[in-house]
């Protein structure tokens, strides 16, 4: 028992008013702090025990078309999707050109709420009993009848067949007060389809590296006999004259969910040599890590331009150039 316990069962009886109200406080610190100690060696653990989800031994950087690395102190506008280490500082990146028709989808979901028919029938019968205005007729009043039978008759029973029957006979029905309530935040996803063709083993290679990118970090890896860590998160963010485009979207951390990966789509050759295809196409499906709230996209409801980053995303705001220097080191 602690020290403050102790107080509490010996002297508790014998204490005045003010001493037994500094114990009970001294008390509820001391088990606050005893919580905040807990937390604080549970989360100590969780720290200890995260697992790396990216582990490369150097900072990789992809690019196609391959001449983009240059193209962009020309304005030309271009996709980055990165990925870094959770512990480490490597990072890996692939620039990609930005494809046409890129679309947004937001949503939320609405269910409808019944306010209930009682409240509505109780309203009606306290005017009718006190005598106030009401444009109830005798519809509303047998409508108040089924209400009775609709909350308090156990089904099946023989009074709740005959209300049944009445009601199919007058052709009344209660009004269930629906109204829509909001439900959830639809958690967003990102489609881009990119097609690739290699005009010479250089560019063979690259792409290869690019598809075998996106791959390998859409998998979780093994950290022991039955634990698997994690993919990595995906920031993707638009590019055009060098800087981040606020014209486009914010997207947010994101999963790689799906790659769908089409070689030879219209030819049939291979590289002479190295038996590289031709063209390799990619589809691409990445979903934010979790739901949005407003203030994730936007400051202020004042605001139109999207945060370049949301309240909990991790901003990359080195990477302002890529011609001539590089983007965040990667």
């Amino acid at each position: 028992m602690s020290e403050t316990g102790w107080w509490f069962g010996k002297n508790f009886g014998r204490a005045s008013p003010a001493e037994r109200q500094a114990a009970r406080e001294a008390e509820e610190r001391k088990q606050d702090d005893d919580r905040k100690s807990k937390l604080k060696d549970i989360e100590n653990a969780a720290k200890d025990a995260q697992q790396e989800r990216v582990g490369i031994t150097a900072t990789k950087k992809y690019f196609f078309p391959m001449d983009l690395e240059q193209g962009a102190d020309q304005g030309l506008p271009f996709i980055r999707f990165g990925i870094e280490q959770n512990k480490g500082n490597a990072k890996v990146a692939v620039y990609l050109y930005q494809p046409p028709g890129l679309s947004v989808s937001d949503g939320v979901n609405y269910t409808g709420f019944d306010m209930g028919t009682l409240r509505g029938g109780l309203d009606v019968a306290k005017a009718l009993v006190t005598g106030q205005p009401t444009n109830a007729n005798m519809a509303d009043v047998f409508a108040a009848g089924l209400i009775g039978k609709d909350k308090f008759v156990t089904g099946g029973g023989t009074i709740d067949k005959i209300t049944s029957n009445a009601a199919l006979t007058a052709g009344v029905a209660t009004n269930p007060y629906t109204r829509t309530a909001y439900e959830s935040t639809a958690i967003r996803g990102f489609t881009f389809n990119f097609k690739m063709v290699a005009s010479n083993e250089k560019e063979s290679k690259q792409i290869k590296a690019i598809e075998r990118t996106f791959r390998k970090f859409l998998y979780p890896k093994r950290a022991g006999s039955i634990a698997l860590v994690y993919p990595p998160l995906f920031n993707i963010s638009f590019y055009s004259k060098g800087r981040i485009n606020s014209y486009m979207p914010t997207i947010h951390p994101s999963y790689l969910t799906s790659l769908e990966t089409t070689f030879n789509e219209t030819a049939t050759a291979m590289h002479e040599g190295t038996g590289a295809p031709v063209e390799v196409n990619i589809a691409l499906t990445f979903q934010e890590e979790r739901v949005l709230i407003r203030q994730d996209l936007y400051g202020t409801d004042d605001a139109i331009e999207e945060n370049e980053s949301g309240i909990y995303y991790k901003s990359d705001t080195s990477e302002t150039k890529l011609g001539g220097a590089e983007i965040g080191d990667a």
